[in-house]
């Protein structure tokens, strides 16, 4: 018989897919991915500064042609522009169009809904304790 700690990571990993499809489920609606969901949701973050691609790609610890494909799309889908740096023309950098302001709202809505579905059994003190465990694992993954 496995140790309870060996099933962990399969654990976690079984609820990372799981979330992962449920928010791909909820996303499609507005014809995106989670993939393309995070590149977004970074540029809402920082959308009053200049960011090209390799800070979002350092972020999301993705490769850089995993990022330019997705930058094509959401191009493609008129939600985010390229454009030269004034400082530096050298550097492209990566806006938000209007469109994809607009889509905020009703993306951060989808990623409540599915949270809310995972964590409605649970009490607030359970939640709290199961994000500092999640926060005390993350921060061992991050060398």
């Amino acid at each position: 018989m496995e140790s309870k700690t060996k099933n962990i990571p399969r654990l976690i990993i079984q609820i990372g897919h799981h979330l992962k499809m449920r928010m791909d489920e909820n996303l499609s609606n507005n014809n995106l991915t989670m993939s393309q969901f995070k590149v977004l949701a970074y540029l809402w973050e920082y959308e009053n500064k200049k960011i090209n691609q390799k800070q979002i790609y350092e972020f999301l610890e993705i490769k850089p042609s995993s990022l330019t494909k997705l930058v094509k799309l959401l191009e493609a889908k008129g939600l985010i522009k390229k454009e030269l740096d004034p400082d530096d023309a050298r550097n492209r950098i990566v806006k938000l169009t209007k469109k994809g302001m607009e889509i905020k709202q009703i993306c951060i809505l989808n990623i409540k809904e599915a949270e809310n579905y995972l964590l409605k059994d649970f009490s607030q003190e359970e939640i709290n304790k199961l994000l500092v465990l999640l926060l005390k694992i993350k921060e061992k993954i991050n060398y």
